[in-house]
């Protein structure tokens, strides 16, 4: 499925902060945003990251497009950051 502006509703987000990035890049943006999984959910990290791909494709001119396939396989991981990790296990 094409996420849009009447989709929105279908798509499963952590947040409502998460859902209103994504709201804007369907709304101001050339970005093809496509969810196949239902039980994917969309994080603001992930919201965010498709956000400023999808500014700066636009700023650039370019196409820009993600599709979110499978949850086990989603393109917007968080970084591990041992070392915060470790201080604050110190």
């Amino acid at each position: 499925m094409m996420i849009t502006k009447d989709t929105i509703n279908q798509v499963t987000f952590e947040n409502e902060d998460a859902r209103l990035l994504i709201l804007d890049v369907v709304s101001h943006t050339g970005a093809c945003l496509y969810c196949f999984d239902t039980d994917i959910e969309i994080t603001v990290f992930m919201a965010l990251r498709i956000w400023e791909r999808a500014y700066k494709a636009d700023r650039k001119e370019e196409f820009y497009s993600v599709s979110l396939l499978d949850a086990k396989q989603i393109p917007f991981r968080k970084p591990r950051n041992r070392s915060l990790q470790l201080c604050a296990l110190g």
